[in-house]
């Protein structure tokens, strides 16, 4: 049995009234919101992603530096 109940303030929402949940019954500004946090989540590996790849230049550099002092290459 399904008791819901519009707000009064936002016609998107409803109440549940047997759990008080609000409830949006937007489905295309929840489809919105869920492609934003999509796009948040991407954004957030590609940055991880460079910050690896950084970090990994680095470590390449570092042993190039010691493999080179090690051969006499460096003066």
């Amino acid at each position: 049995m399904e008791d819901k109940a519009r707000v009064s303030d936002n016609m998107d929402f409803v109440k549940d009234m047997n759990n008080f949940a609000l409830l949006n019954t937007n489905k295309s500004a929840v489809v919105k919101h869920q492609q934003k946090i999509a796009e948040i989540r991407r954004q957030k590996n590609v940055e991880s992603e460079i910050n690896n790849l950084k970090s990994e230049v680095s470590d390449i550099k570092n042993m190039l530096g010691q493999i080179l002092k090690a051969v006499g290459g460096e003066k």
